[in-house]
């Protein structure tokens, strides 16, 4: 093999290996937590990578007059536009049971309403705070 061969090869292995390595580690995840009378009332989710941070999600919670989350929306980071575009929403009813009533929708962007895939479930009310920690 030439010497030009082997510097071709050399640095194709170098840059397979350098691929396994960025794909082996994993993102780190940062939140910007805002919170009002002990309440969580948005939370932003930042990934890093190589030590820059990078807008990803943003979740905005609402509750109802027991203290209970009541809607959570999720919006996703538009870098190219520079803004934060809905994504979905839950919005939770507690019946008198003690199960809370969920009813799930993406952003339809055309109507502007969370009206895309609307999925209703009934999750036991002893789960609320799985859910919500």
């Amino acid at each position: 093999m030439s010497v030009c061969g082997k510097s071709i090869f050399a640095f194709v292995f170098l840059f397979m290996c350098s691929l396994a390595i960025n794909a082996s580690s994993p993102k780190s995840y940062l939140y910007d937590t805002k919170t009002e009378n002990g309440k969580v009332i948005s939370k932003v989710v930042f990934s890093q990578e190589d030590g820059l941070l990078s807008k990803q999600v943003r979740y905005e919670f609402r509750y109802n007059e027991e203290g209970k989350v009541s809607e959570k929306t999720a919006y996703r980071w538009d870098g190219r536009n520079d803004e934060w575009v809905p994504f979905y929403q839950v919005t939770y009813r507690y019946d008198a049971q003690g199960d809370i009533q969920t009813r799930y929708g993406m952003w339809d962007k055309k109507k502007k309403v969370f009206g895309l895939n609307v999925q209703n479930m009934v999750i036991p009310g002893a789960n609320y705070e799985e859910i919500f920690s």
